[in-house]
């Protein structure tokens, strides 16, 4: 699966984005630690950064994000579904501040009654209003959060371009708080959040994230990013045909519920 929080949702600033040169690809692997069939990545994506905007594509999905910071939004580009769903930062952001609200107003419900656990009460908090205890070794730029309740360990690459590192982690912020409400997610995206402004406090570009939370369904993750820094012919191709199927006027444009419930199956669209 920042700039947290103790204010859940701060507008993001994307100055940097905006028509700068930056070309950048990701190749990101993600695999299940504790799942039985060890090494074998559950998730694959490939991530384009061309002038300004952010490509992100999942083939087994057949899906592609788009992240435009000059206009303010995300279209979801489904060419097998026939649909392309759009949404703006503004509409995101509410969707997210409802959740929390909701989640605000459950938990003194949670702490009246006496059967609530304590550990999905201290979950909740946490997830609300995220706290890390942090380390950080400057000699091998590895970096560590812990809390009671979730822990994430990170290697990077020290990046020294201020218009790159925000543009990699201003994309990380919006790609989790996006997952969150598309798919089911069992962490509000303020956790990923925090991590994220620790990463820009020391200018890391993460290259291995491992999260572990302990939750009603404990999570072990690890994340996998091979970095380069320039863009091959096969990426232009392919941001040649995404930007060609935006156009396309077969493809149904849709709003975000209209897509999670074409593409995903879901009746009535969930900000969990």
């Amino acid at each position: 699966m920042s700039r947290i929080l103790a204010l859940a949702f701060m507008a993001i600033s994307f100055t940097s984005m905006n028509v700068v040169a930056q070309e950048l690809r990701v190749y990101t692997r993600v695999f299940e630690l504790d799942a039985k069939e060890d090494g074998q990545p559950i998730v694959r994506s490939q991530t384009v950064f061309h002038a300004g905007k952010v490509y992100d594509a999942i083939p087994a999905a057949g899906e592609v994000t788009i992240l435009e910071p000059v206009q303010r939004r995300i279209r979801i580009l489904n060419p097998n579904k026939g649909c392309i769903a759009s949404v703006d930062f503004d509409e995101l952001r509410h969707m997210l501040r409802t959740v929390e609200d909701r989640f605000a107003q459950y938990l003194p419900d949670m702490e009246r009654k006496k059967n609530s656990s304590l550990e999905q009460l201290e979950s909740l908090r946490f997830q609300l209003r995220p706290s890390f205890e942090v380390e950080f070794d400057t000699g091998k730029n590895r970096l560590r959060l812990f809390s009671k309740c979730v822990s994430y360990e990170v290697e990077g690459q020290v990046c020294d371009r201020p218009d790159f590192l925000e543009a990699y982690l201003a994309y990380a912020d919006w790609t989790c708080q996006l997952n969150y409400v598309l798919h089911p997610q069992p962490l509000l995206p303020n956790v990923r959040l925090e991590l994220n402004e620790q990463l820009r406090r020391r200018k890391l570009i993460p290259t291995r994230v491992t999260l572990r939370a302990q939750l009603e369904r404990p999570l072990s993750l690890r994340a996998e990013h091979s970095l380069d820094w320039a863009l091959d012919s096969r990426d232009r191709q392919s941001i040649h045909k995404w930007e060609s199927l935006l156009r396309d006027p077969k493809l149904q444009k849709v709003s975000l519920p209209e897509y999670q419930r074409i593409a995903l199956g879901q009746k009535i669209a969930k900000a969990k």
